[in-house]
């Protein structure tokens, strides 16, 4: 049922709401007009000894100072309004006040309501199953009542309602194996929600006056009420399915709902108080059959997987290995809990009989069981949703028991049953409310009269007396495992000797051990100082190389470009010199261009053995030329983002960051196929960071020779090491290529 409107009770009816101290009213609200000649709205503030008797106001006193709380409504007396029929005054308290609910008895009330629930409970308790049994309660409420049809909702996981049991008029449509998404009453176990009756669906609601206690601030709690209103959009959803007239009662079984008796009227019913009484007191009796008829049927179950445990248990018990014991009787397994497979996975191997999924299925499915909390005994009947890997193995188990048999677990015995695909008639479609307009018109839409779904990943569920078997199960053969654990410890105290002897001849080899252990120490030791040398060779050689590089590249660009310049100085002289003889003049120029293009290849070797810009300009200029030289021979686009800011870095850093770029150009344009490279050198407090980014072809890291083991990557490696640096790669085939170089400052 929707959620209930705050202070709404059904229009027939009438409430008061009194102050349990001077009988004030508080709350009034319904057919108070009818009753006692005044609108509800005028009568709050008013005393009750205004529309009762002397009488009737001592009896609302003794009521209202009881005690005890008044939690389930009180039949107090028969109020006999002037030109009305009898109404029956039923009491009880909430909100700290006496609410007094006057109900019209349209119908004539039953002459004795206990006889009647005794005769209705004797011609019930002859069914000796449960589904006859809720057959039974459907067509004796339904005797009683008169209502059209009366059904029996048993509870689904999801909270809706399966229709399994029904007695109706032969006129009226049959709603037997129906689900409804939202039965008639809400599956909480409180008092207030075990009877509710809708007389008139189509009946608006009549608020109770005022919505809000003037003294307390809070609204009048309605939760006990005979009398209070169901949603609108609840009484939307009864009219849609021609239902004017509705009366539902809980059935609960072990303290928690089970399920619903609702009974539908094409017309309005006004039931008397003392009838809803009567079918309520019904309702609990027939729970308490219920439960003992539920208990019989696990016990029954329970029984026969008792009987078959035993003869497991006896038998593992006179195996020599529990394992090879279970795999020469897993077929019995099958008969233990009613299933169409049943498997042992042990020591890594798979033995199944009947249907059963593959063993590497199975094998995936016990490396996921290994990281489930189970408490040894795993089980659901949609294991699909819970591993959706078990999708494509559903036909053979959607239902799964896996019971490990050890505390650690490793190895299981496995039940499993198949996918059984379901169709599915819903009252009304699941998940989808009815619509209330902002004028309280009721609207149709999202509401039709049934709909189907086809409900797949699901398997028959386990009933708990199955689940408890295999727990009982687990534990016999835990115990079996004890005792032979006992007798191994025996064993092992008897080979307590050849254990002592064995530790001398240990000790004597652990001495030997510590002998070649130190040895293998003083050759590390002397390892770690040759790699310390080798490193500072590798420095110095470095260092050395680049002081090479710095000279080579100034001679070049000094002492050679100046040749070169005066060179071509003569030649311009030479040409001044030559008068007016072509031949002559041509050959001049002729050298002075040559002279010019010697002067630019050896300043772009002077560049490249060391860029005089990476000294004088710094880092950030000298990154540049090199990325336009490369743009310019290569064809590829370069992106430059440099965020260094004004500050320089140390010689050696700005060094090892230009030869690191140099190298990964080399590696892109060799072997990358790019059309664009990414060059970012940000700065951070402590850190410096430049990455190189490729669009091109990638590379797998995996496997011998695999590309980070080759010469040029080393080199870098080698090269950031020298100055606390670390270099990681980012690739994939056809990925493209991402290299950070990291050296803290």
């Amino acid at each position: 049922m929707g959620a209930l409107l705050p202070g709404s009770i059904q229009p027939h009816a009438a409430l008061l709401a009194l102050a349990p101290d001077d009988l004030e009213i508080v709350h009034a609200g319904g057919a108070t007009e009818a009753l006692f000649g005044a609108p509800a709205e005028l009568l709050p503030g008013a005393a009750a000894t205004t529309v009762f008797s002397s009488d009737q106001i001592d009896r609302l006193r003794s009521l209202a100072i009881a005690d005890l709380p008044i939690e389930q409504p009180l039949y107090a007396f028969t109020f006999d309004a002037p030109n009305a029929m009898p109404t029956d005054v039923i009491a009880h308290h909430a909100s700290g006040l006496l609410v007094v609910e006057l109900d019209p008895r349209r119908e004539p009330p039953p002459d004795n309501s206990l006889a009647l629930v005794q005769s209705m409970i004797r011609r019930v308790q002859t069914a000796s199953t449960v589904q006859g049994f809720c057959e039974s309660m459907a067509t004796e409420l339904r005797s009683v009542t008169g209502f059209d049809r009366v059904m029996v909702y048993r509870f689904a996981a999801d909270g809706s309602g399966d229709v399994i049991a029904e007695a109706r008029a032969p006129e009226v449509g049959s709603f037997l194996g129906l689900r409804d998404p939202q039965p008639d009453i809400p599956k909480q176990p409180e008092p207030g929600s075990r009877i509710q009756l809708q007389p008139d669906a189509r009946a608006i609601a009549a608020p109770v006056l005022p919505g809000i206690d003037p003294r307390s601030g809070a609204a009048l709690d309605l939760s006990h009420s005979s009398i209070r209103s169901a949603s609108p959009e609840h009484r939307l959803y009864l009219a849609q399915l021609g239902v004017a007239a509705s009366l539902s009662l809980s059935l609960i079984v072990d303290g928690v709902p089970w399920g619903l008796m609702v009974c539908h009227h094409a017309t309005p019913r006004f039931l008397p108080y003392r009838m809803r009484e009567a079918c309520a007191l019904f309702a609990e009796m027939a729970s308490s059959q219920l439960e003992a008829r539920l208990a019989a049927e696990q016990l029954a179950t329970s029984l026969r997987s008792a009987r078959i445990r035993e003869e497991l248990v006896t038998r593992m018990s006179q195996e020599s290995d529990l394992a090879e014991g279970l795999i020469r009787f897993y077929p019995d397994l099958l008969h233990f809990i009613s299933a169409a497979g049943v498997g042992l996975w042990i020591d890594g191997q798979f033995t199944g009989t009947g249907i059963t999924p593959t063993a590497t299925e199975i094998a995936a499915l016990i490396g996921w069981l290994h990281g489930v909390a189970h408490g040894g005994v795993y089980h659901t009947d949609c294991l699909p949703l819970a591993y959706p890997p078990a999708k494509t193995f559903a036909a053979q188990a959607c239902g799964l028991i896996a019971m490990s048999l050890s505390n650690t677990p490793r190895d299981y015995v496995l039940w499993f049953r198949p996918e059984i695909v379901r169709r599915v008639t819903w009252a009304g479609a699941p998940n989808k409310p009815v619509g209330i307009d902002s004028s309280d018109v009721r609207s149709t839409k999202g509401c039709p009269a049934s709909w189907e779904e086809t409900v797949r990943l699901h398997g028959e569920p386990w009933h708990d007396a199955e689940i408890d078997a295999a727990h009982r199960l687990r534990e016999s053969l835990l115990e079996v495992v004890l005792r032979r654990i006992n007798g191994i410890a025996r064993e092992r105290r008897s080979a307590l000797l050849l254990q002592e002897q064995l530790m001398r001849q240990v000790e004597i080899g652990l001495s030997r051990s510590k002998d070649v252990a130190q040895t293998l120490q003083e050759e590390k030791r002397r390892r770690v100082l040759v790699e310390a040398d080798l490193s500072q060779v590798l420095r110095r050689t470095v260092e050395d190389q680049e002081a090479e590089r710095l000279r080579i590249a100034r001679e070049l660009h000094d002492t050679l470009g100046q040749s070169l310049t005066l060179l071509q100085l003569g030649f311009d002289k030479l040409g001044q010199a030559a008068g007016d003889v072509p031949e002559l003049k041509q050959r001049i120029a002729e050298m002075k261009s040559l002279t010019a293009d010697i002067g630019s290849q050896a300043n772009r070797l002077a560049w490249e053995i060391r860029p005089t810009a990476l000294d004088d300009l710094g880092i950030e200029t000298a990154i540049q030329n090199l990325l336009d030289s490369w743009s310019e021979k290569s064809g590829i686009e370069f992106d430059l983002h440099i965020t260094l800011g004004a500050r320089r870095l140390p010689s050696a850093i700005e060094t090892t960051l230009y030869r690191v770029l140099q190298e990964a150009l080399t590696n892109v344009v060799r072997h990358a196929a790019a059309r664009h490279v990414g060059v970012v050198l940000r700065l951070h407090d402590d850190q410096v960071t430049m990455i190189v980014e490729d669009d091109g072809r990638g590379f797998s890291t995996a496997g011998p020779g695999k590309p980070a083991n080759r010469l040029g990557l080393l080199g870098i490696r080698e090269r950031l090491s020298l100055v606390g640096g670390t270099l990681e790669l980012e690739t994939a085939p056809g990925k493209g290529t991402a290299l950070y170089a990291r050296i803290p400052l």
